[in-house]
C-alpha cells in the first residue's frame, strides 16, 4: 500500500519542516546515520537500576544496536557524541497505546474521515516525526480503519520517514454499532470474528485487538457495557495465538475488564472499572485478582490531560480519588503498569508521552525510577520487545536519549532531550545557535 497519493511530497516537506522547526535539519542528521558512534562523558540510567551511574560510562554504537557498554571494544568511532556535564543516557520511551491516524485536534470521530487520504498521512508522517524527536522511539498503535499507520510502519523501518518504531493492530475486533464500529472490525458470531482476525493478518499487523465494553470515542456504545464473553475472548485469543500474535484489549466496565482477563488477553488497555456514575466507580478488588492471576499487564492510557483533574477547589477530585484507588489496587495485587496515553483522542497530541508520565506518577503514585521502568523496560516486556529494545544493554537497538540531568530525579528533564537516538539513526541533536 502506498502511504502517500501522486502531488503531495511538496506539502509533506513543508509539514516535515514545521514538526522539526528549532532543530538541526534532518538532512544534517543524516550525515550521522549509518555511522559508528561513541556517546561519551554521561551517565546512564539502564532502564533496571535502582540508580544511574556514579560516573560517566560511554556507549559504542554500530549497525543500529548497543555494541557495548562501558568496554571499549577497540573499534574507532566515526562519531563522537560529547556530552556535558551532568548528562544522562537513557533508553528510548515506548508509548504503549496511541493512534496515528487520528488527529487530536477534531473532536468528533465522524470528522476524522472528512480529511482527505493524503492529508491523513502527511499528518502521520508529521506525527511520526514529532514522536521520535521527542523521545518516543517505540509505539504501539491501538487502532485505525484503513492500515495505513502499518504503511508508515514500513516506511519507517525503510528509512522514508523518521519517526518511532511502530506495532499495529489494524482493525479491532468489536460488535455491529459498538465501539469503533466505523473502523470495519465489526463481527457478530465465530465465523465473522475468524474472518476479521484473519484480515489483519493478511495485512500483516503485530498485535489484535478486541473491544471488550463500549467506550467514550463511540456515543451510545455504553463504557460500561461488555461487547464479548470470556469465552468468545479467549476463542479470539486462540484465533491470534495460531497466528503468532498477542492480544490487547479494549476494557472500561467492570464485567468487560473480568472477561479479557479470563479470556487470556496480554494486555489490558485503561481498565478504569467504570460504571454510570464514571470512572472507579466499579472497583473489584477480585478482577484485580484475575488480572494478576493471568500475569496481563494493565496500560491505564494516562496523559497530560489528566493533571487537571487532580484536583479542584484546592481538594482531590472524585476522579482523582477512585482512579488513584483503583490503580493503587493494581500495584498491591503486583499487576504491572505500562505507559501509555491513547494519543489521538481529541486534545491528546503524539508527542506529549513526557506529560503524561508526570501525570501517571501522581494517580498510581509512582517513583520517577517506576514511571519510566513503566515507559522502557516494562512495557517492552508487555509488548514483546524485551530482546530488541528497553535497556540500555550490549546487542538491543539504540534507542538512546541523551539528557540534561537525571530524570530519576526529575522527570521535566525528559521536556527537552538533548539527542535522541532511534535505531542508531539521530533523531535529534542540540540546537546550534549563531
Amino acid at each position: 500500500m502506498a502511504l502517500l497519493g501522486h502531488g503531495s511530497l511538496r506539502m509533506m516537506h513543508q509539514i516535515l519542516r514545521n514538526a522539526t522547526q528549532g532543530h538541526e535539519s534532518s538532512a544534517e542528521e543524516a550525515k550521522i546515520r549509518g555511522m559508528d558512534i561513541k556517546i561519551e562523558g554521561a551517565r546512564i540510567w539502564d532502564g533496571e537500576s535502582h540508580e544511574s551511574s556514579k560516573s560517566p560510562i560511554s556507549i559504542w554504537i554500530s549497525d543500529g544496536k548497543i555494541q557495548s557498554v562501558g568496554v571499549d571494544p577497540g573499534v574507532s568511532a566515526q562519531v563522537v557524541i560529547a556530552c556535558p556535564e551532568g548528562s544522562v543516557v537513557i533508553p528510548g520511551l515506548i508509548d504503549a497505546h496511541i493512534h496515528m491516524d487520528l488527529d487530536p485536534m477534531i473532536l468528533k470521530p465522524q470528522g476524522q474521515f472528512e480529511v482527505s487520504r493524503d492529508d491523513r498521512d502527511l499528518r502521520m508522517i508529521a506525527r511520526a516525526a514529532a514522536m521520535v524527536r521527542a523521545g518516543i522511539t517505540t509505539a504501539r498503535d491501538l487502532g485505525g480503519g484503513e492500515w495505513r499507520e502499518l504503511a508508515l510502519r514500513d516506511a519507517i523501518l525503510r528509512e522514508e520517514h523518521p519517526g518511532p518504531r511502530l506495532l499495529c493492530v489494524g482493525q479491532p475486533l468489536t460488535v455491529p454499532k459498538g465501539h469503533c464500529h466505523f473502523w470495519g472490525g465489526a463481527a457478530q458470531n465465530e465465523r465473522e470474528r475468524s474472518k476479521v482476525i484473519q484480515r489483519q493478518l493478511d495485512h500483516e499487523v503485530d498485535w489484535i485487538k478486541v473491544m471488550a465494553t463500549g467506550g467514550v470515542f463511540t456515543p451510545g456504545s455504553g463504557v460500561d457495557r461488555a461487547q464479548f464473553s470470556a469465552g468468545e475472548i479467549a476463542e479470539m485469543v486462540k484465533l491470534a495465538e495460531n497466528g503468532g500474535k498477542s492480544v490487547a484489549a479494549h476494557c472500561h466496565g467492570r464485567e468487560g475488564i473480568q472477561n479479557a482477563a479470563r479470556g487470556g488477553v496480554r494486555t489490558i488497555e485503561h481498565c478504569t472499572f467504570a460504571g454510570q456514575g464514571g470512572f472507579g466507580v466499579d472497583y473489584d478488588p477480585g478482577v484485580v485478582q484475575e488480572i494478576a492471576a493471568q500475569q496481563a499487564w494493565v496500560s491505564p492510557t494516562i496523559n497530560g490531560n489528566w493533571q487537571r483533574r487532580l484536583v479542584s477547589e484546592g481538594e482531590p477530585t472524585d476522579f482523582h480519588r477512585r482512579t488513584r484507588a483503583v490503580l493503587a489496587g493494581l500495584r498491591g495485587a503486583g499487576v504491572p503498569l505500562i505507559a501509555s496515553t491513547d494519543a489521538g483522542i481529541p486534545g491528546v497530541r503524539h508527542h506529549t508521552l513526557w506529560t503524561g508520565l508526570v501525570a501517571m506518577s501522581h494517580y498510581a503514585a509512582l517513583s520517577p525510577r517506576e514511571t519510566l521502568e513503566s515507559a522502557t523496560s516494562e512495557s517492552a516486556r508487555a509488548l514483546g520487545l524485551e530482546n530488541v529494545c528497553g535497556l540500555v544493554k550490549q546487542g538491543l537497538s539504540a534507542d538512546l536519549l541523551i539528557l540534561s540531568g537525571d530524570p530519576l530525579l526529575d522527570l521535566g528533564q525528559l521536556a527537552e532531550p538533548l539527542w535522541v537516538l532511534a535505531r542508531g539513526r539521530v533523531a535529534r541533536r542540540p540546537e546550534v545557535r549563531a
